[in-house]
């Protein structure tokens, strides 16, 4: 239990960190060619960070879309990974992911909410047979798709959360970087 809260923890953190931080591997966007759906939502992507270590990588793309989904408003994707460069990564925990190095894992959360001051609601990956593909650009950012659905359940809420939503949600990622 001791290490789940450690995990979750960690990735509050970093989301925190990459979601204020101004470095300059944030990356505002030009056009639309990253996007993810969430439930019956679709996000743009609008800006980016990425870190890697030895132990993992980790990447948050979040969304300028304004408030034109409610309470849905503002979206940000973390996916954290196994450094094994590009290729087929397995959906999973974040525990897996972390406890299982040289294996080709990817955990993968969205934040819900974050454009609205009402609160918001993450939802996180758990063990699946469904897989994402990890590549590499010429300048070496790492992009992650995931063309068939993968569900998503709820974990954490912040103040009130998002109200009415569900306890599970379909993902597909186009192209997030």
């Amino acid at each position: 239990m001791k290490k789940i809260a450690l995990i979750t923890a960690i990735c509050l953190f970093v989301f925190s960190v990459f979601s204020c931080s101004k470095k300059k591997d944030t990356t505002p966007v030009t056009n639309s060619d990253s996007n993810w759906k969430f439930g019956a939502y679709t996000y743009n992507r609008g800006a980016s960070s990425q870190t890697s270590s030895s132990a993992f990588n980790v990447m948050v793309v979040t969304t300028t879309d304004g408030a034109d989904k409610g309470a849905y408003s503002g979206s940000a994707l973390i996916f954290t990974w196994n450094p094994l460069g590009a290729g087929k990564y397995t959906i999973t925990t974040s525990t897996l992911v972390l406890n299982s190095p040289g294996t080709k894992l990817i955990n993968v959360q969205c934040q819900i909410g974050t454009a609205v001051n009402t609160g918001s609601t993450r939802y996180d990956s758990g063990s699946t047979t469904a897989t994402a593909d990890v590549t590499v650009d010429a300048s070496g950012k790492y992009h992650v798709t995931i063309t068939q659905p993968v569900v998503l359940t709820k974990t954490l809420t912040t103040g009130t959360g998002v109200q009415g939503a569900a306890d599970t949600y379909p993902l597909t990622v186009n192209n997030g970087y």
